[in-house]
């Protein structure tokens, strides 16, 4: 694995982690719950998404994959 690889798939790790925390964080900002509720068992935040919250993770999921299959291109 070359090092352009190892950077492109760490970039598609990171946009998924970081943009997923960062919009979980913001979802429960905007509902008004603590921020420690994401580490209760079984708290799921996808039941009160609006369509704004869809749509950027639907947009990091693009994102994420476009990396990865990019990073995946290279011999």
């Amino acid at each position: 694995m070359t090092s352009l690889q190892v950077v492109i798939f760490g970039l598609g790790f990171a946009s998924w982690l970081i943009g997923g925390n960062i919009l979980v964080a913001t979802h429960y900002r905007r509902v008004g719950k603590p921020w420690w509720s994401g580490f209760k068992p079984f708290a799921f935040p996808f039941n009160d998404f609006n369509a704004r919250e869809w749509l950027v993770l639907l947009g990091l999921l693009a994102v994420s994959l476009f990396l990865f299959a990019l990073g995946s291109g290279f011999d």
